[in-house]
């Protein structure tokens, strides 16, 4: 890394990003304030982590957040003594975002900008915290930013100068004070569009108190800004220099719940998971006893982009100990089946000096995890006990994330079981697996799910058909994760989950069993002739007791890979999987079925039997959403088919048909 003062291009990336933000999010501006504060708070608690190790860190006086403001100038400053950085990072950090976000956030602000422009409002208000660029969001509001820092325990500052276009500048600064402040530089008046409120001291104890209230370390501002208003508290920095903090500080989970309101309870959780939207659900609990902790959590009412996203964190939940914070995203204090919950556990007992691989150890922080999930599944059944239109919305952002604890935590595989929503065949609206078993008419042994991919596809399969001939309901389950789902949840409540579109179904009697094994006897000729057709597609040709309408499906063996798992399986072994073949399972009533038997006895080589048992093939592979072996050709085969119904009785059943591939007759 290079020394003296250099230029350095941003990447195409950032260079977009920085445009789309400051022409198409100024109705959110002041959100960057926000994101400074918690940029400052985050360097305090880097710096004060470190001196847990390195004492010769440890700052002289009370750590703060200062702001100043110059009116002359147009100028907001935010600074910190926190950790400070080297120019290493002021490059890794300010010139690049080497984050999965940053084209999804420029992409939504493109779609944004563009439905603004087309009248009808867009999709709604994108918010900049939510994909980690948190300080580029200054430049909604300056048009030139200066990075003044110097990292604790370094003899040497940086400055970083950037005007948000094609390149910064980099420079030596020997008399930076360790830590780091940001200089705003802002906008002029353009367009109607003032920036002057941010010069105004009372508009920024108004955005602390919006967005930074329980910010832990004192956000201040020098006292002569405040004249007249003797009733705000005060502290003194640098010796005498009198400042006003405009920030509360007591984190508001140490405080009882009773003394909390909704309000405060929202504007924390923004603060906290840089979202505009209030939380679907909060937690506030405090423990007592052996392990005493305080921990506050919330449940998101939408979805984060990077949910499902393997290279973002596990866990969105924060560990301090007496209000020290020890560790970000603590992955032992949330399994990854809750990532979506955001909040913070602050205890007592634990130890502040602990690596990281001890607090996997420790029996308290294993307790304290226990008692947190155990906590988050009793608010979810509430929720779906007391609040069924809240609970769907839940489900819909988070359920297929809940889901995986079914696969992973056998533990509390019957209470996820319970929280379960499945759509179903019997109405719109996904219902339980208890109402499911409430509904079973008698005599019925098992709940029968469907696997899928889609609703349509599923709820219109031909595996239902003798279900519902039965009056039997089928839950669908339509999630990638399903298919791990179905293999680990093979009960619930004593009841087998039968998942009718593998192996071997039975409906019917004893006796109706055998006498489908008799016709299977006598039709060996037909399903010979298939199997010998077919056998690069099929495993086998049998009779079932699925089909009531349909000629013919295809069925999974028992314990076939879907094609999620199999799609696991390409990416992790980085080969091919070959695709299973199924079974294709006939339906002994139809009268096709019959017909083919017929050409079977002729002949079993039959061109018009090669044909149709290639339709017959392509149709049970179009019913379940799957693609044909050789969609050419079936087009042919449905053009002759087409033909040869147009003639008429006066057609040659024997003639071949238009398409050059033998007749695929009316006849059948």
């Amino acid at each position: 890394m290079g020394t003296g003062v250099e230029s350095r291009k941003f990447e195409a990336e950032v260079q977009q990003l920085l445009d789309l933000m400051i022409h198409s999010l100024y109705s959110h501006r002041e959100i960057f304030l926000r994101e400074l504060i918690s940029n400052a708070s985050d360097a305090l608690d880097r710096l004060r982590h470190e001196a847990l190790t390195r004492p010769e860190l440890q700052a002289a006086g009370d750590p703060f957040i200062l702001l100043e403001v110059d009116p002359g100038l147009r100028v907001l400053r935010v600074v910190d003594d926190g950790i400070g950085m080297t120019r290493e990072e002021l490059v890794e950090n300010l010139g690049t975002i080497a984050r999965s976000g940053t084209k999804q956030f420029a992409r939504a602000l493109r779609e944004q900008a563009a439905a603004a422009e087309g009248g009808d409002g867009g999709p709604g208000p994108v918010t900049i915290g939510q994909f980690g660029v948190g300080f580029y969001s200054s430049f909604m509001v300056a048009d030139q930013i200066t990075v003044e820092t110097r990292r604790a325990g370094s003899e040497v500052g940086c400055a970083w100068r950037s005007e948000g276009a094609a390149e910064y500048t980099l420079e030596d600064f020997p008399d930076a004070d360790p830590g780091t402040c940001v200089s705003l530089h802002l906008r002029e008046e353009a367009d109607g569009e003032s920036f002057d409120e941010f010069l105004q001291p009372m508009r920024l104890v108004e955005l602390v108190k919006k967005y930074s209230d329980f910010v832990e370390y004192p956000v201040v501002m020098d006292r002569r800004h405040f004249e007249g208003h003797d009733e705000l508290e005060t502290m003194t920095i640098e010796g005498d220099r009198e400042v006003v903090v405009l920030n509360s500080r007591r984190p508001i989970w140490a405080r009882p719940k009773a003394d909390v309101t909704e309000e405060e309870y929202a504007r924390f959780y923004q603060h906290l998971a840089h979202d505009w939207n209030a939380p679907l659900e909060t937690i506030h609990f405090r423990a007592e006893g052996v392990t005493e902790y305080a921990a506050l959590l919330y449940l998101p009412g939408q979805r984060p982009f990077d949910l499902f996203d393997a290279d973002r964190e596990r866990s969105h939940v924060s560990l301090y100990v007496r209000r020290v914070f020890v560790m970000a995203n603590c992955e032992e204090l949330m399994p990854p089946w809750l990532r979506f919950v955001r909040g913070v556990v602050d205890a007592r007992d634990l130890p502040l000096n602990v690596s990281r691989e001890i607090l996997q150890q420790n029996r308290a922080l294993h307790q304290i995890r226990d008692r947190l999930v155990k906590k988050v599944l009793d608010a979810l059944a509430r929720m779906l006990a007391d609040d069924r239109e809240r609970y769907a919305k839940f489900w819909t952002a988070f359920g297929a994330v809940l889901k995986e604890g079914l696969v992973v935590d056998a533990e509390r595989r019957d209470a996820l079981a319970d929280l379960l929503l499945c759509a179903t065949t019997a109405g719109d609206e996904p219902t339980t697996l208890a109402e499911y078993v409430e509904r079973m008419p008698e005599g019925q042994e098992a709940v029968y799910c469907l696997r899928g991919t889609d609703r349509a596809t599923a709820a219109s399969s031909p595996h239902l058909e003798a279900l519902r001939a039965r009056g039997h309901e089928v839950l669908l389950f339509l999630d990638p994760v399903d298919e791990w789902v179905l293999q680990q949840l093979s009960t619930y409540r004593e009841l087998p989950l039968r998942v009718v579109n593998e192996g071997t179904l039975e409906l019917g009697s004893e006796a109706s069993q055998s006498e489908r094994e008799d016709r299977e006897r006598e039709f060996r000729p037909l399903l010979e002739a298939l199997e010998a057709r077919l056998g690069d597609h099929v495993e086998s040709v049998r009779f079932g007791g699925r089909l009531a309408e349909s000629p013919a499906v295809l069925v999974a063996p028992e314990g076939t890979p879907g094609p999620a798992m199999r799609r696991m399986m390409r990416e992790t072994r980085g080969a091919d999987v070959p695709e299973p073949r199924q079974i294709l399972e006939l339906n002994p009533d139809h009268a096709l079925v019959a017909r083919l038997r017929a050409l079977a006895e002729e002949d079993p080589a039959h061109p018009r039997l090669q044909d149709l048992a290639d339709l017959l093939l392509g149709q049970a592979l179009l019913a379940e959403g799957a693609p044909l072996p050789d969609p050419a050709r079936f087009a042919r085969l449905v053009t002759a088919l087409m033909v040869s119904a147009d003639a008429g009785p006066s057609a040659d059943a024997d003639s071949p048909g238009a398409a050059g591939d033998g007749d695929a007759s009316a006849e059948a």
